[in-house]
């Protein structure tokens, strides 16, 4: 096993620049950035769609933690230029300072099905989250490749991304499986080219974050339906206090990364979580993977009665059950 695969001590981060896209919006950026911050003393770069937004971010966390350097870069992922203006500067923003980890979060969602999905956002959800996702490696990578320390690559996808399409949402899930397939191979072939540069792709279970609000937002900035300058930071869900806040998912990513695993699934279960209703991704994992190699697809789910909203292959386990309890408890 290569240094790129084993086990790490996230306390050599210290002192080092965490850069995180799509961190400005209260969701899994800006936890990783809290987290790098807070607890690893880790100078942090936030990067983020609209200036006001990277602004309140740069502004709460220097409030926060005043002993690191916080830095902002207004960035769309799918320029690729602005990518590279931002990993150019970095010398500038944190002279002297290595780069310990780079987050290729940004994205967005539709939940959509795919007969009722317009083709426009299938090619936004496309653009951010897969070709963001190959431009951030494009602009940061090489930095890391060209550093002798040791550093992290990471790239969120979703456990979305490793379970079979479901009855919505279909355009984001597509690009989370492309996510895994792309981190997988970027991992492979840094195996022996630059063993130092350590990648994981992350594969979130259920995380209160505004992810459509933000995604209808932006949506409605692109089309000139709001002025950019409006958007504000959105409050984050908390799906009946069953999701993981951002801040303890954060904390679950990094125990990932110090124990060296690259597919970061962060599951819903304790310490992270205060209940015992897991997502149950390792059960609807191993569904797909038993479907694959029996050349079947079950759409006996489809037939089912719903746990929540509509049918759902996956979308099923013990957190939706307790949740769909909860809210026929709360309207009587």
């Amino acid at each position: 096993m290569s240094v790129q695969q084993g086990k790490f001590d996230t306390g050599q981060l210290s002192d080092q620049v965490a850069v995180v896209t799509g961190a400005g919006n209260n969701g899994i950026g800006w936890g990783l950035c809290r987290h790098a911050a807070g607890e690893l003393n880790m100078h942090v770069l936030i990067i983020d769609l609209h200036r006001n937004l990277v602004d309140s971010a740069v502004a709460r966390l220097s409030d926060e933690f005043p002993d690191v350097r916080v830095a902002g870069a207004t960035c769309d992922v799918t320029d690729p230029e602005a990518l590279h203006a931002a990993a150019a500067n970095i010398a500038h923003q944190f002279p002297g300072k290595s780069i310990g980890a780079v987050f290729a979060n940004a994205g967005v969602i539709f939940n959509k099905t795919i007969m009722h999905s317009p083709a426009e956002h299938w090619r936004t959800t496309l653009e951010v989250n897969v070709m963001g996702v190959l431009h951030t490696m494009h602009a940061f990578v090489p930095l890391l490749q060209a550093q002798k320390s040791q550093s992290i690559f990471s790239a969120t996808a979703s456990v979305g991304g490793l379970v079979r399409g479901d009855g919505g949402a279909a355009s984001y899930q597509a690009s989370k499986h492309a996510v895994v397939a792309m981190t997988e191979s970027l991992s492979f072939e840094l195996a022996t080219k630059s063993p130092q540069v350590r990648i994981h792709v992350l594969c979130p279970c259920i995380v209160g974050t505004a992810l459509g609000e933000t995604s209808r937002v932006n949506d409605l900035v692109k089309a000139g339906d709001m002025a950019a300058d409006s958007v504000t930071a959105a409050d984050i869900g908390t799906l009946a206090n069953l999701a993981q806040t951002p801040e303890r998912h954060a904390a679950q990513v990094f125990d990932h990364i110090a124990a060296g695993n690259f597919y970061m699934i962060t599951e819903n279960k304790r310490p992270y979580v205060d209940h015992d209703f897991p997502f149950d991704a390792e059960g609807i994992i191993r569904e797909r993977m038993e479907g694959v190699l029996s050349l079947q697809l079950d759409n006996s789910d489809a037939f089912k009665p719903p746990v929540g909203g509509h049918p759902s292959s996956i979308l099923k386990g013990p957190l939706f059950q307790a949740l769909h309890q909860r809210l026929n408890t709360n309207k009587n």
